[in-house]
C-alpha cells in the first residue's frame, strides 16, 4: 500500500493489490484500484500449454466412466483446461485457507448429510466467485449467504467485464458468459454486474456471436415496467439480433420472449403480494410478442416454425388458466391474423394445438368474468371490454362455422368475422367451385368431411363402423354428407345419424391425438358435452 501511494497507479502494483483484496476481504485499500491491471506472465507457457493439455486428457477420461456416488458430491476441480474453455486463472476454484480445528470447509464436504450436519461450521472458501462453477459452492451459498458475500461475488465479476470492455475481441468473454448462464440457471438469478455489461455491449453486438448464450443469460432480467426494459434493453437486442435476416433469427427472439415469460411468471408466483403492476408487465410482453408472432408465420408457414410459435401461446395460455393469477394478469389475445394463418395451415397437429389453445382462452374468460374479485383493486383487473370479449368469440365462431356448421367465411353470425376474408375474395373463390363442380360449395370445403385436415380421418370412422356392422349391402362412397347418410340407409347400408357421425368423428380424431379440435367443440357448443357423455 505504501507502494502504491508513492508510485502512483502501476498496473503490477494495482495486480497485486487485487490479490490482496480478493483473498482478504477486510483489508481496506485506496481507490488505486480503480486502475486496470496487467495480467500476470506465467514464467513457463510451454511447460503451462503441456500440463494442461495432459489435465484436460485425464478430466475427460474421468468423465467418460462414471464416478462412483460419494464422488459426485464434492467441490469442482478442473484442472487448468477449465470450465467450458475458461482457463483455471480466470474463474478460480474453491479454496479455503482460513480454518480452524472447530470449522469446517468444503473441501471436506462428501454428501448432502455432511453439509446439512456442517452447515454452520463451513467456512467461506478464499474466493467466493468460484461459485459460478462449483455446484457444491451453489448450494452452500443459496442456504447460507449475505449480501456481503453477493457483493464479493459482484465485485470480482465488475473487475472482469471492466478488462474485457476495454480488451474488446477477447476469446475469454463468451465462454465466461456460459459460465455465469449455468449459475445463473442454478440460482435463479442474474449477477447485477453480468446485465450492466450486457447492457453495454449490446450496441456494438453484432446480433450473431454467442447469440444462444446472450439470450439465455438476459432471460433471467428481473421484472419491472415493460416499457421502460424495452428502452433500456430490449429494443437494444432486438436491433442487434433482427440484423440477420434469417427466420431463425425471429425464432431466437421468439424464444427468448417465451423463456422470460416463464422466469418472470414464476417469480410473480412466488411473491406472497402479487402486484397488479407485474401481471401487467406480462401483458405488455404478451403483447408485444404477438406482433413478433405474427411477422415470423408471415415469413415462413413450415411446421416447425408454426409449431414454435404455438409453444409461446401455449405458456401465454397456462398462465390464464390459473385460477391464482386470474386477478393479476389480465388476457391477453393473440392477433387475429395470427389465428386465422394458424387455422388454415395444412397440418392437423397445428391445428388442433390452436384449438386447444382457444379453448383453454374461452374457459379462462367465463371464469375471469364470472368469478368475484377478492380485492376491490382487482375489480379493473376483472373486467374485460365488451368489444374485447366479443372479438375472441368471434374466433371461436368462425372456427365453428367451419368445421361444424358447414358455414366457412360467413359473416351473418353473431360475433362472426368471416376468418377476416373479404367479401369480394370469397364471392371470387365461390364462383370458382361452383364452375367446378356443382355438388359442393366454398363454405362446405372446410367441414369435417371435406377439409383436406379431416377428410380422411372422417371416412376412416365410417369405414371402421362398416367393418363391425354384419350385414350391409353398400358401403358410403364419401365424402359424408347429411343427405348421403340418409341416402345409404335406404339403400341398406350403415344406419348412421348425421349428429353421430359428427360427434363420432370427434372421438376418432382424440383417439388418434387431435384432441384439440373436439375440445374447442365442447367447450364453445355445449350440448356436444351432454351428447358426448350420452355416447360414451
Amino acid at each position: 500500500m505504501e507502494l502504491t501511494r508513492q508510485a502512483g497507479n502501476e498496473p503490477p502494483l494495482v495486480g497485486l493489490m487485487r490479490v490482496y483484496k480478493d483473498y482478504y476481504p477486510d483489508v481496506i485499500v485506496s481507490s488505486s484500484l480503480s486502475g486496470r491491471a496487467s495480467v500476470f506472465m506465467h514464467p513457463n507457457r510451454e511447460w503451462r500449454d503441456r500440463l494442461r493439455d495432459i489435465q484436460a486428457a485425464n478430466l475427460q477420461k474421468s468423465q467418460d466412466s462414471p464416478l462412483p456416488t460419494h464422488q459426485a458430491f464434492g467441490i469442482t476441480r478442473r484442472g487448468i483446461g477449465g470450465l467450458n474453455g475458461i482457463n483455471s486463472g480466470v474463474i478460480p476454484e474453491v479454496h479455503t485457507s482460513h480454518a480452524y480445528e472447530s470449522s469446517t470447509t468444503l473441501e471436506e464436504i462428501e454428501n448432502m448429510n455432511d453439509l446439512v450436519q456442517r452447515l454452520e461450521k463451513i467456512e467461506l472458501p478464499n474466493q467466493l466467485v468460484a461459485v459460478i462453477g462449483d455446484p457444491l459452492l451453489q448450494k452452500f451459498l443459496q442456504l447460507k449467504s449475505t449480501d456481503v458475500t453477493l457483493a464479493r461475488i459482484d465485485n470480482w465479476l465488475l473487475a472482469f467485464f471492466e478488462d474485457q470492455l476495454q480488451s474488446p475481441g477477447s476469446s475469454e468473454i463468451f465462454p465466461m458468459l456460459a459460465a455465469v448462464r449455468d449459475y445463473a440457471r442454478c440460482v435463479k438469478k442474474l449477477p447485477r454486474v453480468s446485465l450492466k455489461y450486457l447492457q453495454s455491449m449490446l450496441d456494438s453486438w453484432d446480433g450473431i456471436t454467442g447469440r444462444e448464450v446472450i439470450l439465455d443469460l438476459l432471460a433471467f432480467v428481473p421484472i419491472g415496467p415493460f416499457k421502460e426494459l424495452q428502452q433500456t434493453l430490449f429494443q437494444s437486442l432486438e436491433e442487434a439480433v433482427l440484423e440477420d435476416p434469417s427466420v431463425e433469427a425471429r425464432l431466437d427472439l421468439l424464444g427468448f420472449y417465451e423463456n422470460i415469460l416463464q422466469q418472470w411468471t414464476v417469480v410473480l408466483l412466488s411473491q406472497p403480494e402479487r402486484s397488479t403492476a407485474n401481471g401487467q408487465t406480462l401483458s405488455d410482453l404478451i403483447n408485444h410478442t404477438n406482433i413478433l408472432g405474427l411477422t415470423i408465420l408471415q415469413n415462413s408457414l413450415t411446421v416447425s416454425t408454426c409449431s414454435k410459435v404455438l409453444g409461446f401461446y401455449e405458456m401465454t395460455a397456462s398462465i390464464f388458466a390459473r385460477s391464482d393469477l386470474r386477478e393479476t394478469v389480465r388476457i391477453t389475445t393473440p392477433l387475429a391474423e395470427l389465428i386465422y394463418t394458424l387455422y388454415f395451415t395444412q397440418c392437423l397437429s397445428t391445428l388442433s394445438r390452436l384449438c386447444n389453445i382457444l379453448a383453454i382462452y374461452k374457459r379462462a374468460f367465463e371464469f375471469a368474468m364470472s368469478a368475484k374479485p377478492t380485492k376491490p383493486t382487482a375489480m379493473e383487473q376483472l373486467t374485460y371490454p365488451k368489444d374485447y370479449v366479443n372479438h375472441f368469440n368471434g374466433f371461436l365462431m368462425d372456427i365453428c362455422n367451419c368445421i361444424w356448421r358447414a358455414r366457412a367465411f360467413n359473416t351473418s353470425d353473431v360475433n362472426a368475422l368471416g376468418c377476416l376474408m373479404p367479401a369480394s375474395m370469397v364471392a371470387t373463390l365461390g364462383k370458382y367451385v361452383s364452375d367446378m363442380d356443382t355438388t359442393v360449395s366454398l363454405p362446405t370445403l372446410f367441414s369435417l368431411s371435406f377439409s383436406p385436415l379431416f377428410t380422411l380421418l372422417s371416412i376412416s370412422y365410417v369405414r371402421e363402423l362398416e367393418d363391425n356392422e354384419e350385414e350391409i349391402e353398400l358401403r358410403h362412397a364419401g365424402p359424408v354428407t347429411q343427405a348421403s347418410l340418409k341416402q345409404l340407409e335406404k339403400d341398406g347400408g350403415l344406419k348412421l345419424s348425421w349428429a353421430d357421425y359428427r360427434l363420432g368423428v370427434l372421438r376418432y380424431m382424440e383417439n388418434k391425438g387431435a384432441m384439440g379440435v373436439g375440445e374447442l367443440m365442447y367447450n364453445t357448443m355445449k350440448h356436444l358435452m351432454t351428447a358426448r357423455d350420452n355416447m360414451a
